[in-house]
This record gives structure tokens, C-alpha cells and sequence, in this order.
């Protein structure tokens, strides 16, 4: 193993206008170059963002629009950070953050910089795993480092570097280094608190996921077929928008839990997203109103179907995120066993017969006169017992093991719980099966996902009180 202290590395810091590197600019840059483990050069500059600062980051670094107003841009010094760079390994507390800045500096000008990485945070976890933080004001408190201007480029530069000097001393510091640089390609691209070795460990199965920050707060929820994949694709995926930014500086940890099934897996997330109302899901985090499709008789009789808001007080035959998917769903059901258009509420009020025919060839009876409303309501039940199932019926899926079920626990229409049971058979007794599951708020968005999955459900038996078991893959 060579020796990592006969490197020459560049150790960086920046201050930005913001926290992505797509969006934001950089505004003071300070680089200590590092030979055979001895300070021989620096480097430090304000930069002009082309943009205002906003008031929020200048009260962090102190810097303000006008002292960066006469300051060059980062294309007038883009030759002297590249010679500086240049056959160099980037070294940096949180590299990502400040090698991704500069990175999209250079790429705006049309150079592509391509260098070996090294974080220091993430140096300091394996040399320093007792200790419960590694940020730089952490790491200096720990070592007795005095940084008088804390997110100055400069000031936080040289902490860094005392830093490294320090971590230098310890036994494993070149295995660990010669480690990263080999792995650096997977490693590097990690947020610095997210080991390598815990991607690794979670399991290639469905279930759902649970982002946290240093608090343990959740920051982020959702589902997946595999897990492992999934997350990777989070922590490493190419794209940089300004909250995938913010959400890769606060990512701490990550809690997964198997589900046995992309069903029980969505029905989970819902529940999730609905508990803990993560900062960075944009998605499922309110009771909002959906869309339903409601019943009721007219006054000559007829069963009518018609569209309406579905909320918590209503009670619909089913639920659509929006009125369109509702519409299409209506008009499809409706023609396929010949019910009205006009009675169901689809065709424009001046227009006053169906322009379409029945399955057997004929036109509407119904604007034709033709069909009493015994004869009609018929029809309009068999749709609704066949697509709007709103009785008690236990569902099965995959469980998280072989030797286990997954149970989903549907009362009058609406879901009341889930959970797992153990074994392949279990009783008749509801009771019985009760004790393994969890209680369920139902919602308009769990009522969408389990209408999702219905159609495909088959029938498999009862349970005790002609309670009937469906079992959906």
C-alpha cells in the first residue's frame, strides 16, 4: 500500500448564493494545497454570482451583495482554480456539496473537471465512529480547534485542513484513504452520513422507506419493489434540482420495512406520509377532497349514477383522484352494461338521447322509452355489486416470508386494517386474525389505491359469518 501522506491533494471550501449547485452560485472560494502532507500554497477569492444573495445565506456567511459586487466572476478565475485543482486529489468537509458547486461552474463554461474525491466527514466516521457528529464545528470542538470565522471559505478551509493533519496521525488513516480513493466512485457519491455498507445491507424486497435527518425526524417517505435499488437511486441518482440538494445536505439515515407486496407497500406509504408529514414529499400529505362516483334514485325510480367531491363526510361508491379518471371510468361502465349517459349525468344538457349502443347492438332504452325502471335499476345493481364492492371482506397478499401472510381488513367499504399473520393457513375466526393487525385510517387516497387493486382480487373462501377472502398477488 502506498503511502496517502506523499499525495498532493487540494482542500476547498465554498460559500453559495444557495444549496444547489444547478440553481445557486458561488460567491468566495478558499483552496489549500497540500503536499507530502505540509501546506505549500493557498488560494482565496470573492466571487460575483451574477446574482442577488438572498438575505436568509448572507446571515449565515456574513457575505452581501456588495461585497461581491467589483468581485470577478468565477469564468475571469476559472484558469487559476483549474491550475490549483489540477493533478490534485479534492478534498472536502461534505465534498459533494462543494465539488458538485464547482463542478457545474466549470461545466458552465464548458470544461468538464474530473477529479479523485475525498470527504472529510466522511474520513473522521471511520477514524472517529464514537463520536454522535462529525460537522466541522463537531469535529473542531472535539480536537480543540479554534475557528474565529466559522462559514468563511477561508477560516473554514484551514479548520478542515488542522482537521485532516490531526486524523493524519492515526493508525488507519492511509488504509482508510487508499480505501476511498479504490471505492471512491460508489463511496464519494454518498451523502457523507449514509455508509456504503448500509446501502449494502438493505434488502432487495418490496417495502417502504423512511428518510431521517440528525434529529431522527422523517424527512422523506416511500415505496419500492426492491428497497436497495430504490434507495441508491435517491442517494446517488444524477439529478440536482434545488431540493434534491437540500434533501442530500439533511439525509442522516435511512429505516426500511418489508412488505411482502407493492400493495401492502403503497397502503403503508399512505399511512406514512399522512402520520409524519415529510418535509420533502410533495405528495399523499393531505385529507384532501377526491372524486367519487355516487348512487341514488331519481324521482321516477331509476338508479342513477353521478360524479361528485368525496370527502370525509360523503360516502362514494369509489374514489378517483380527479374528475377525469372519474368521467372516463363512468362512461366505460356505463356502456358496458347499457346504462344511460344522459341518467348517469355524462352528456351535455341540451343533448337529449345517448349517441351510442348497448353491447347487443341496440340504443338507449332508456331515451327510447323502451325499459321500465325495475328492468334498469337491474343493470345499474349488477354494475355496482361487480365494481363497487362496499361489503366486509379480508384481503391476502404476499407476506414478508414464506411462512407468512400478508392481511388486509376491509369493513363496509372502507379499510380498517393491516398486518401480517403467521403461516400459510389461519382460522376462521376474525377475532382470531384481528390481534395481528394494525388499525388503518381510511382516506380517500387508501380507498383510490385499494380500487386499484380489487378488480384483480379473486375469491378464495369465507371466513367465519360469510365473511368473504379475497387474495390479490
Amino acid at each position: 500500500m502506498w503511502r496517502t501522506k506523499q499525495m498532493i491533494i487540494s482542500l476547498v471550501d465554498i460559500e453559495t448564493t444557495g444549496g444547489s449547485f444547478q440553481h445557486d452560485r458561488i460567491v468566495e472560494i478558499a483552496i489549500l494545497r497540500i503536499e507530502n502532507n505540509q501546506l505549500v500554497d493557498r488560494f482565496q477569492r470573492l466571487i460575483n454570482p451574477g446574482r442577488d444573495i438572498p438575505y436568509s445565506v448572507s446571515l449565515i456567511h456574513g457575505l452581501r451583495n456588495e461585497d461581491v459586487e467589483h468581485a470577478p466572476t468565477f469564468e475571469d478565475i476559472a484558469d487559476e482554480i483549474l491550475d490549483f485543482l489540477a493533478d490534485t486529489v479534492f478534498v472536502a468537509h461534505s465534498v459533494q456539496f462543494d465539488f458538485g458547486f464547482i463542478k457545474a461552474e466549470f461545466e458552465r463554461i464548458g470544461i468538464d473537471l474530473d477529479l479523485k474525491k475525498i470527504c472529510t466527514v466522511r474520513l473522521a466516521k471511520k477514524l472517529l465512529p464514537q463520536l454522535k457528529s462529525h460537522s466541522l464545528a463537531n469535529l473542531c470542538h472535539h480536537f480543540g480547534i479554534t475557528n474565529l470565522r466559522a462559514h468563511r471559505a477561508m477560516e473554514d478551509a484551514e479548520a478542515t485542513a488542522d482537521i485532516w493533519f490531526r486524523l493524519s496521525r492515526y493508525e488507519e488513516f492511509d488504509a482508510t484513504i487508499s480505501f476511498f480513493l479504490k471505492k471512491g466512485a460508489k463511496e464519494m457519491r454518498l451523502p457523507a452520513q449514509i455508509s456504503p455498507e448500509r446501502l449494502s445491507s438493505l434488502p432487495e424486497k418490496p417495502g417502504i422507506y423512511r428518510f431521517l435527518d440528525e434529529k431522527g425526524m422523517v424527512i422523506y417517505v416511500g415505496k419500492a419493489t426492491n428497497l436497495k435499488d430504490r434507495v441508491g437511486q435517491h442517494l446517488m441518482g444524477q439529478t440536482h434540482t434545488r431540493g434534491k440538494s437540500r434533501f442530500l445536505q439533511l439525509v442522516y439515515d435511512v429505516d426500511v420495512q418489508e412488505t411482502g407486496s407493492d400493495f401492502m407497500a403503497l397502503l403503508i406509504e399512505n399511512e406514512l406520509i399522512k402520520r409524519h408529514f415529510p418535509k420533502f414529499n410533495s405528495t399523499n400529505k393531505s385529507f384532501h377532497l377526491a372524486v367519487g362516483i355516487f348512487s341514488y334514485h331519481d324521482q321516477l325510480g331509476y338508479l342513477r349514477l353521478c360524479i361528485g367531491p368525496a370527502g370525509k363526510w360523503t360516502n362514494p361508491l369509489i374514489v378517483y383522484p380527479n374528475s377525469s379518471l372519474a368521467f372516463n371510468e363512468l362512461v366505460k361502465l356505463s356502456m358496458a352494461f347499457g346504462l344511460c349517459l344522459k341518467l348517469n349525468g355524462l352528456l351535455e344538457k341540451e343533448v337529449t338521447h345517448c349517441q351510442y349502443k348497448n353491447e347487443d347492438g341496440s340504443m338507449c332504452l332508456i331515451c327510447s322509452q323502451k325499459q321500465s325502471s325495475e328492468e334498469y335499476n337491474k343493470r345499474a345493481t349488477q354494475l355496482i355489486q361487480r365494481h363497487f364492492n362496499k361489503g366486509s371482506f379480508m384481503i391476502k397478499t404476499a407476506g414478508r416470508i414464506t411462512e407468512e401472510l400478508g392481511l388486509i381488513w376491509v369493513e363496509n367499504g372502507k379499510l380498517m386494517g393491516y398486518g401480517f399473520y403467521p403461516g400459510v393457513e389461519f382460522p376462521k375466526s376474525l377475532a382470531a386474525i384481528k390481534t395481528f393487525l394494525n388499525p388503518y385510517y381510511d382516506t380517500t387516497d387508501s380507498q383510490w389505491i385499494l380500487n386499484q387493486f380489487l378488480p384483480n382480487a379473486t375469491s378464495i373462501g369465507f371466513l367465519e359469518n360469510d365473511i368473504q377472502l379475497l387474495a390479490i398477488d
